[in-house]
This record gives structure tokens, C-alpha cells and sequence, in this order.
């Protein structure tokens, strides 16, 4: 099963990071949100072999930033 690391806006100018429904970090500024959610991704795909991917949330459509274990 894929893990979705998605970036979306949060409150104010900050940024948060969700797997799925779960909330894993808020209040993060955009940089910070994506150095994390790509290492969270990359983590979680080499501790479990799962493909992980990161999307970032903020206009039309999701820009994808990163994806491990996936072509």
C-alpha cells in the first residue's frame, strides 16, 4: 500500500504535513514541511519497503516532490 506525505496549507503562512487523515506536523514553513515530509517518506519506505510519495497541497493540483520505491 502507498503512503501519501501530503504538504497542505495550514493556518496563517504555515504549512502542515498529513499521512492520509493523520496529522503528523503542523506549523512548519514550506521548506521545513517539504525537507520533512520527504524524509519522512524515505524513511518509511526503507523501514518498511512500502512505495511512499510526497505531494505538495496549494493550488489546481498536487505537484508531486518526491517518490521512493515507486517508477
Amino acid at each position: 500500500m502507498e503512503s501519501i506525505y501530503a504538504i497542505r496549507p495550514g493556518e496563517g503562512r504555515q504549512w502542515c504535513i498529513t499521512l492520509g487523515r493523520q496529522l503528523v506536523r503542523s506549523k512548519l514553513s514550506p521548506a521545513a514541511a517539504i525537507q520533512l515530509a520527504r524524509r519522512l517518506a524515505r524513511e518509511r519506505y526503507q523501514r518498511t519497503g512500502a512505495p511512499a510519495r510526497v505531494e505538495f497541497l496549494g493550488g489546481v493540483a498536487p505537484i508531486v516532490l518526491g517518490m521512493y520505491g515507486l517508477r
